[in-house]
């Protein structure tokens, strides 16, 4: 019966995110402003939340890669005249050859020193893009990228970017969820839960770490395409600390340790930034808050609700049926017959 509670609730998102461009007015806004930036930051907030689900390790450095993915592309076909066939794989492989790198240093440290070398990657990027202005283009950065069409997708178009976005969206979580049943998958859970007990069974958890940490890296890569794409440009500020920030808020909302929580941490940040304006003038306090309110009451974020809630009516149930033991009469032996047991019990363990 769950399971096909599962598989109905499946086929009803697959039917929901096919019919959503067709029924939302405005498709510059819904499909575009609110849909297509939900997927692609989803996807980013996916390779965090891969590398924190299997390994543990929380990483504030996927914009670098998803950084220099959009620059590689930018770069080649604005500024160099490279066709988007050749220059978007390779743009890809630049990232995630980039996360290849960091992580053989990177993954030998853990906690919050990983979390604080991440974050240096990250800003290293940051004014690498600022200030390398023959490659990148300073502050200005690269504008002007025109979208490609890739087979018939016109992604110049809101509705052609959003069926893109959301075809790769849905290959790399289908990616990410295969690698989790493989034993490649079990093993990294294995190094999450006990590193030293891995050890003592032969596995080489740096080459694990090495590897999960890679695959993390592409899919930010691949992330950075859709990004780049939705903004027709690439700026420092695309890469730096406020956009890394929100692609942690979009993993924790969602819950850090779900993969379609990055997709529902996503599509939620999107709604506060697109929202909050027309209530507040400080809307990245009222984002700030929330961060908060969901990391202190709800540490599973939205897609850990109901297990969180389903617990809370357990605990209810079982205080319940304690207060109504407390208060029923007594058995008509007096209780004799419970008396008996305890100390048959009570024996039985001096025993």
């Amino acid at each position: 019966m769950r399971r096909v509670l599962k598989l109905v609730g499946i086929l009803a998102l697959g039917v929901g995110l096919v019919v959503y461009p067709f029924v939302v007015p405005q498709p510059q806004f819904w499909v575009l402003n609110v849909g297509v930036k939900a997927i692609w930051l989803g996807t980013t907030a996916l390779s965090l939340t891969f590398l924190q689900k299997f390994t543990g390790l929380l990483s504030l450095g996927q914009l670098a890669f998803y950084g220099m993915a959009g620059y590689a592309i930018a770069y080649l076909t604005s500024e160099n005249g490279w066709s988007y066939a050749a220059s978007i794989p390779l743009a890809i492989a630049f990232g995630t050859l980039l996360g290849l790198l960091v992580a053989l240093f990177a993954v030998r440290s853990s906690g919050v020193y990983f979390l604080m070398l991440t974050l240096a990657v990250s800003q290293l990027m940051f004014f690498a893009a600022l200030q390398a202005y023959p490659v990148t283009g300073g502050h200005s950065g690269i504008t002007g990228v025109q979208p490609p069409t890739i087979a018939g997708l016109d992604l110049a178009t809101p509705l052609g970017l959003y069926w893109f976005a959301l075809l790769v969206a849905a290959l790399l979580y289908a990616l990410c969820r295969y690698l989790s049943r493989t034993p490649f998958g079990l093993a990294m859970e294995g190094v999450r839960d006990s590193e030293e007990r891995m050890r003592a069974l032969g596995y080489n958890v740096y080459a694990l770490k090495v590897a999960a940490f890679t695959v993390a890296a592409f899919v930010a890569s691949t992330s950075g395409v859709v990004a780049l794409f939705y903004h027709r440009q690439i700026t420092p500020d695309g890469v730096g600390l406020i956009s890394s920030i929100d692609v942690l808020v979009a993993a924790v909302l969602g819950g850090a340790a779900s993969l379609p929580g990055a997709y529902l941490g996503a599509a939620a940040l999107t709604f506060v930034q697109n929202f909050a304006q027309f209530f507040t003038p400080r809307h990245l306090t009222l984002t700030g808050a929330v961060f908060v309110i969901v990391v202190m009451f709800f540490p599973g974020g939205i897609a850990g609700l109901g297990r969180q809630f389903k617990g809370y009516a357990l605990r209810y149930r079982s205080h319940r049926a304690r207060h109504r033991a407390a208060v029923a009469p007594p058995a008509p032996d007096g209780g004799q017959r419970e008396v008996k047991a305890l100390r048959s019990e009570g024996g039985s363990s001096h025993e």
